[in-house]
């Protein structure tokens, strides 16, 4: 049995480092950003914070395709079917092409009624998140294309490549920014050019991975498979949707957080937030690596119909997340202090950020459920359960419940942090429910 547990581990491992390093890089990139727009100022960086929150809601539409991309794809390539595998990644790409064009035209037309809908910021704030957001707005469709293909390789057991990748786009990103922000006098502006400009360059580089790696170079092979089918488009959308509904069910009610926050915290309350935010992102490398590990060995052996080594694979996943939120737990409880005032030197953000790290992470604790059940169902190509338990905690309990714990309680911006950490903890609850009544295991794809 140590034998097993320990092949089991280490095939987690080599699927997850490169994602994990990956994960690494660009909270470093995410980390360096908020520095140097914090060095311009509190307005600029609230700026900045909320415009990540509205443009992560975009972005993470991109898994309207690629979450029904690798279910199908790991399924394919566990079943040994090369010509699914060429099919459904083909025309994933060309069908995020589609829609990331479409969401990111949208957007940028509407970047002012976002930002005041969503969060209602002060003039200055407002400000720079818009020059921030029109800029980041228009790298849509490259951030929907990228995320397709890195989750194709990934379904393949290729995590290496999109590490490298991005890993590179990461670095020329850090060097833009002073560049664009300082040099070229741009502020906030400049930091947008530089995200944008980098993720051109990663669209390139992994897209010619992708054909050399799949259809071994040749572009009319791709092109005929990447003719949309009506079948194939609806399998994909069909399980993405779900997948969708839940991962922007979080930031689209992050976004509501931010305008109660910003209504009883002001801009350092935002600003906060969002440092806090930046920093939960360390929380979530690994656990990143560990979901798209767990989702692509257990798509993989479904498809082999081998369950034994499928629950053996989410046992060893859950030993490593508890580990990773018992490590996390340790500066964010005993000195958040000097994380937070390495971003700000200002008395009343570094108070806010302190509690927001302390009380939040009670919940996040529980997060580990989340994860690896919920990379357990995005392989099975059952995304159903996961959308309900996260629309459920976030729309109907935390949101109702921040209000009401900030405002008729008169908590101010600890009960926003409260509602977040009980949140967490309902929707941990719900996907274990769910995750052991076992009809995922059976799921068709």
């Amino acid at each position: 049995m140590k034998m097993k547990l320990s092949k089991e581990l280490k095939s987690i491992w080599n699927l997850s480092w490169p994602v994990i390093i990956g994960m690494i890089l660009q909270s470093l990139l995410g980390t360096v950003d908020m520095k140097f727009i914090s060095m311009i100022g509190t307005a600029e960086s609230a700026g900045a914070s909320i415009s990540n929150s509205a443009s992560g809601v975009v972005f993470v539409m991109s898994a309207l395709v690629a979450s029904g991309t690798v279910a199908i794809v790991a399924r394919a390539f566990g079943e040994d079917n090369q010509d699914e595998v060429k099919r459904i990644g083909s025309q994933s790409i060309i069908l995020a092409g589609i829609v990331g064009s479409g969401i990111g035209w949208v957007c940028s037309w509407n970047t002012y009624g976002i930002l005041q809908g969503m969060f209602n910021p002060e003039t200055s704030v407002l400000q720079s998140a818009a020059a921030y957001l029109n800029i980041i707005f228009l790298g849509t469709v490259f951030v929907f294309v990228n995320y397709t293909i890195r989750s194709i390789l990934q379904a393949l057991g290729d995590t290496k490549t999109p590490l490298y990748i991005f890993g590179a786009a990461n670095v020329l990103n850090a060097i833009l920014d002073p560049i664009f922000i300082f040099s070229l006098d741009y502020g906030v502006k400049g930091a947008a050019i530089a995200t944008v400009l980098s993720n051109i360059f990663a669209f390139f580089m992994i897209s010619y991975i992708y054909l050399k790696k799949v259809h071994e170079g040749r572009l009319m092979e791709y092109f005929n498979y990447g003719r949309l089918r009506l079948r194939d488009t609806l399998r994909i959308l069909r399980i993405g949707l779900w997948s969708c509904l839940q991962q922007v069910s979080r930031p689209i009610t992050g976004m509501m957080m931010f305008r109660i926050v910003s209504e009883v915290g002001k801009k350092e309350g935002i600003a906060a937030f969002g440092i806090g935010g930046q920093l939960f992102n360390y929380t979530f490398i690994l656990l990143t690596g560990l979901t798209v590990a767990v989702s692509v060995m257990v798509g993989q052996n479904l498809g082999r119909k081998d369950l034994e080594k499928t629950d053996e694979i989410i046992r060893e996943g859950l030993k490593v997340a508890m580990i990773n939120m018992a490590i996390f737990a340790i500066p964010y409880m005993i000195f958040p202090r000097y994380i937070i005032q390495f971003f700000l030197n200002d008395e009343k953000v570094i108070q806010l950020g302190i509690e927001y790290l302390r009380i939040v992470y009670i919940g996040v604790i529980f997060v580990i459920f989340p994860t690896v059940y919920g990379g357990a169902f995005q392989g099975a190509g059952d995304t159903f359960p996961p959308m309900v338990s996260s629309i459920f905690a976030n729309v109907l309990v935390k949101l109702p419940l921040a209000y009401f714990l900030a405002k008729n309680l008169e908590m101010g911006t600890d009960g926003v942090w409260w509602a977040i950490a009980i949140s967490v903890m309902i929707e941990a609850g719900m996907i274990w429910f769910y995750f052991h009544r076992g009809t995922w295991k059976t799921k068709k794809v």
